[in-house]
């Protein structure tokens, strides 16, 4: 898809948010509403990202190569704390699994956010579930050293 088709679906954003993503490099073939959405969570923009699920860009929104991660995992890859928390109250799916079985909960551990993890937990996050190597998140937890995590795991 080239960039202009991408953007008629993003017809809300504002003409500064419009420029910034036609300045951010994006090329025609390599861009989906996806990436236009991975670009505005990792520049911390909830204002875009407010806008692009008020209007209808689906929530759970991932991606269709490499790993498939949500927009959840992305805001908690890149530490966006607003947008993690707005994602979830708008009702972003907190067990989510990816393309190589990891939820959001793996991801806060794997990317060392325990603060993510908390909130995931809190929020009823399936600590039990098995991903396709067979581990859970306190598995991951113990894995990689993320003492931080047991806690709540």
């Amino acid at each position: 898809m080239n960039l202009d088709e991408v953007l008629k679906k993003f017809q809300f954003l504002n003409n500064e948010q419009i420029e910034k993503i036609k300045n951010a490099g994006f090329r025609d073939g390599e861009v989906d509403e996806f990436a236009i959405m991975e670009f505005f969570v990792k520049k911390g923009d909830l204002k875009a990202v407010k806008s692009a699920i008020e209007n209808d860009i689906d929530i759970n929104i991932s991606e269709n190569k490499d790993f498939g991660s949500s927009i959840l995992q992305i805001a908690i890859r890149f530490g966006q704390m607003e947008i993690f928390k707005f994602l979830i109250e708008q009702g972003a799916d907190i067990n989510f699994v990816d393309k190589v079985g990891w939820t959001p909960l793996m991801e806060s551990v794997v990317d060392n956010k325990p603060e993510f993890g908390k909130i995931l937990v809190e929020k009823g996050a399936n600590k039990d579930f098995v991903n396709h190597r067979g581990a859970t998140a306190q598995a991951l937890a113990y894995k990689f050293g993320r003492t931080e995590f047991l806690d709540f795991l």
